[in-house]
């Protein structure tokens, strides 16, 4: 009775609160439960027992139902997460790739600017360098095969001095 009474004195006092409303009602729920369980002890332990059962089955309807949906409400929260982890994944490859060809740019731009020739120009060049290599070989060879032995040229200088 007191605590009914204290809540009350706070409700007339301007504490109109949704806690103190919540706590008045669960005090009230609790005072008809006292009594319910008093009534039946007192007037047929056949009614308390019934009570109990019926309460016991509703207990366990509630809580089977509250897990029901309580593992629906998960398994959408789940997929709703995946999809946005997805999405968040999509972004972040997006911008990284977005990053990368900026930098690549940034960084063959300040090549270029301090003269270094690229992949292509590199390639080029040693391409030009085998094509001479080749000429060099071929004219070096060429030139071996025309030349004369020592003997031989010996005696055309003597025949160009004995004229």
């Amino acid at each position: 009775m007191a605590t009914r009474r204290k809540s009350r004195k706070s409700a007339r006092n301007g504490d109109g609160t949704v806690q103190a409303q919540l706590l008045e009602i669960v005090s009230q729920i609790w005072l008809a439960g006292l009594g319910a369980v008093s009534k039946a002890q007192k007037g047929a332990p056949k009614l308390l027992h019934e009570l109990v059962t019926e309460g016991a089955r509703v207990h366990a309807d509630t809580r089977e139902a509250a897990e029901k949906a309580l593992q629906g409400v998960m398994g959408d929260v789940q997929s709703t997460l995946n999809e946005k982890m997805s999405q968040v994944r999509g972004k972040a490859t997006d911008a990284f790739e977005n990053l990368e060809k900026v930098f690549q740019t940034r960084v063959h731009r300040a090549l270029n600017q301090l003269g270094v020739p690229s992949a292509d120009e590199v390639e080029s060049l040693s391409k030009r360098v085998h094509a001479l290599n080749v000429n060099i070989e071929k004219l070096a060879q060429a030139r071996s095969s025309a030349s004369r032995p020592r003997g031989t040229r010996k005696t055309a200088h003597a025949r160009v001095a004995a004229s």
